[in-house]
């Protein structure tokens, strides 16, 4: 039992990236993401991999320390995982983590970029609009390679779902496989540990000398952020003071352990103002950042908790994960209006929700809450009602059920399907052809992915060169040629060469460029395969790659060839590696030829005239007679004169018949031109079409046959029965129905 238990948890591996810090000294994305490494790990084995050396230990977890600056220190971990889950800016500092072939699972809880609306208010509106512009593409490239998305609360659900939507992630395949979505995206609070908080000091005091036993404080969890409302607080905070002096307000952390994020306007404005207001250090505490397990020891020594903020678009969409250390430790809420945490302190009466700005009424109601012991057992009372929902192991059930039968996204399945077709394709090209080689390259543009392709019994060494993509870039691609160059140009000479869909702007001149510089670190005899990619198909219908004017620059196959011969290579084969292939098991509706299909027989587009490829045409603009050779011999005026007169209608008519006819052979050229590229397209369209077209039939006339063969079969086991039997009418009646049925199977088939 035991070993089928370990066998079980080591079935799926999961990589938990998390951007911010992980260990004693953390803040609210780390505490989310070392809480899931601890519960995913009952069941699955997990790496937690983080920008620090975690100094905490956890339990059944695998803790690595990647570096920002530097890719591989976490594609060597994500090699084996099965899932990762990212969150926040990961994805700006690794984009090439869209690559990753597993399952990807994006934790929205935080929405930084609303957050950073305000975080960067006072810097110049050039700045903030590269971070809004940096965020927005995070937050694209997220939505775009997610198979699962978790956040927070159901209107954080609503407004991710409007982003999904606007993705293309919302579309009939998806809606098909679930139509309330969650399958796609589900809630997942932050949440608390199922144990009570313990104290790891003896009392409040030891940590805030100037807090005695006796007195009443407030606790402000968490930081001061930008979009936080510290100002209305230590305001509130003077007008109590001013008649109690046993009353406090203790600030929790002012000092983000991430060095990473910039210092808070608002914390400096509120530490600036509790001085003028003489509260610093009196009435009102800074500490520099608590430590995770220390947190419990003021939670449990304070009186009530306290999350207020302003009137923001990120307050409607926040989840205050602070208030969730409150109902950990059965402290009264007093929050602001405007978000789910605001609604569920009213609907469970847990607190009290005050309005935005409300410096008096913040005041009263702190006053009232403090001093009243009865008022705070009613509250703890309502919160012990409702804690065990907060309950990591309860809070984490639509993840848990996700990692516990992981698959792909319904529309992005079908995109690894025709990943898989393609795949296979290639890998028995590189068995037939390049067996036996002893050291090859391969340029790709997603290593990870394509490396499934080589079969190392099958060649030697591989190398593999990995290019990134290059967004809004139109050159010619020599940049790509030079940096090409100086990578491999290092390594010894190869067997074989694959590139496969590494580049995506082909001109004819960076082609030629390119098969050159292959062409030298190949080995005299050496092969090089190449696979050139077009959006077409799925990849145009799911939104995935830029759709591209028929006119746009592009190669076609004669001048490929015709590049590659004049480059010293011999093409030994050459074909269309994307057609879709008939497959053995064929099941449901949904068959992967026949979507494709459909999306290539309905794509209609109409052919313009492509004005970029005329020549500027020289018509006659003059009449230069004495120059002409008639004139040569005779220079006298009188002789020129003459000459002129008697040829002026020759020279004149000959001179407009050679510009007529080279303007029109200039006309015809670039006719001919845009024809044949028309042409070539129709035929490229119509060769596609042929095949889904056979490929459909040869499919019906498969399970035509199929029937056919099971009813003679069924007729051939009733004569047998009536070799041995006397013939009998239901048998003769079996043996009609049979016969007719066959007869139906001919008639379809013909």
């Amino acid at each position: 039992m035991v070993l089928e238990i370990s066998k079980r948890k080591r079935s799926t591996k999961i990589s938990i990236i998390s951007y911010d810090i992980v260990g004693k000294n953390m803040a609210g994305p780390g505490i989310r993401f070392f809480e899931f490494s601890k519960i995913l790990s009952k069941f699955a084995d997990v790496t937690l991999l983080t920008p620090n050396k975690v100094d905490i230990e956890i339990e059944g977890v695998k803790t690595k320390q990647y570096n920002i600056k530097n890719y591989s220190s976490l594609e060597r971990s994500l090699e084996s995982a099965d899932i990762i889950i990212i969150q926040g800016h990961i994805l700006y500092y690794f984009p090439l983590l869209k690559n990753f072939p597993g399952k990807i699972i994006v934790d929205l809880y935080n929405p930084f970029n609303l957050e950073s609306l305000e975080m960067f208010k006072d810097h110049d509106i050039v700045e903030r609009l590269r971070i809004n512009k940096n965020n927005n593409d995070i937050i694209k490239l997220q939505l775009a390679i997610g198979d699962f998305f978790i956040c927070a609360s159901e209107k954080q659900r609503d407004y991710w779902t409007g982003m999904l939507g606007a993705m293309g992630r919302i579309n009939p395949y998806s809606y098909d496989s679930d139509n309330t979505l969650r399958n796609l995206i589900d809630i997942v609070p932050f949440g608390i540990p199922s144990t009570p908080p313990k104290k790891s000091v003896t009392s409040i005091s030891d940590i805030m000398p100037g807090i005695r036993e006796d007195d009443r404080v407030l606790l402000w969890g968490g930081g001061i952020w930008n979009w936080l409302d510290p100002i209305t607080a230590v305001k509130a905070f003077w007008e109590v003071g001013r008649n109690r002096n046993d009353l406090k307000l203790l600030f929790m952390g002012i000092k983000h352990p991430d060095p990473k994020l910039p210092e808070m306007k608002k914390c400096l404005d509120a530490i600036k103002l509790s001085k003028e207001l003489d509260l610093y250090n009196k009435k009102i505490f800074f500490n520099e950042w608590t430590p995770y397990d220390m947190r419990q020891t003021l939670l449990l020594e304070s009186d009530a908790g306290l999350s207020i903020h302003q009137e923001r678009i990120e307050t409607e969409f926040s989840y205050r994960t602070r208030v969730m250390d409150y109902i950990w430790a059965g402290l009264p809420v007093i929050t602001t209006e405007g978000d789910a945490i605001a609604n569920m302190v009213k609907e469970e009466n847990i607190g009290e929700v005050v309005k935005y700005e409300n410096t008096t009424q913040l005041a009263r109601v702190i006053e009232s809450i403090l001093s009243n012991r009865s008022l705070q057992d009613i509250y703890k009372k309502n919160i012990k009602k409702i804690r065990a929902r907060f309950y990591w192991e309860n809070v984490t059930k639509p993840l848990v059920k996700y990692c516990r039968n992981p698959s792909y996204a319904v529309d992005k399945r079908k995109m690894h399907e025709l990943v898989e077709f393609q795949n296979n394709k290639f890998s028995r090209i590189i068995k037939e052809k390049f067996e036996g080689s002893t050291n090859m390259l391969m340029i790709t543009k997603n290593r990870l992915a394509d490396k499934k392709i080589m079969d190392n019994g099958d060649v030697g060494k591989v190398f593999y060169l990995e290019i990134e993509k290059q967004n809004g870039r139109d050159s010619d691609g020599l940049d790509e040629i030079g940096l090409l160059k100086s990578r491999i140009n290092q390594r010894t000479k190869f067997d074989g060469i694959i590139v496969i869909n590494a580049f995506d702007m082909i001109t004819p001149r960076f082609f030629y460029d390119l098969a050159n510089v292959l062409g030298e670190k190949l080995k005299k005899g050496g092969l090089l395969f190449m696979s050139l990619p077009e959006n077409r198909g799925l990849l145009e219908l799911l939104g995935h790659g830029k759709k591209r004017k028929k006119t746009d620059i592009r190669i076609d196959d004669f001048t490929i060839e015709h590049l590659f011969k004049d480059s010293g290579f011999k093409v030994l084969d050459k074909g269309v590696w994307d057609t879709v292939e008939s497959v053995e098991d064929i099941t449901g509706d949904e068959e992967l030829g026949n979507v494709y299909g459909k999306n290539e027989l309905f794509e209609l587009f109409e052919i313009g005239l492509d004005r970029s490829k005329f020549e500027d045409l020289s018509l006659l603009n003059r009449f230069e007679m004495l120059e002409a050779e008639e004139f040569a011999g005779d220079q006298t005026v009188k002789g020129k004169f003459r000459k002129y007169i008697y040829q002026f209608s020759a020279i004149y008519f000959e001179n407009m018949r050679k510009s007529y006819n080279r303007s029109m052979m200039n006309i015809s050229n670039n006719i001919q031109v845009q024809i044949n590229d028309e042409i070539n397209e129709l035929n490229r369209k119509n060769r596609e079409r042929m095949l889904i077209i056979y490929f459909n039939i040869f499919r019906t006339l498969y399970h035509e046959i199929k029937g056919f063969g099971s009813d003679i079969k069924s007729l051939k086991e009733i004569f047998e029965e009536l070799q041995i039997n006397k013939k009998s009418k239901v048998q003769g009646d079996s043996i009609e129905q049979k016969l007719e049925i066959i007869l139906r199977d001919l008639e379809n088939i013909d």
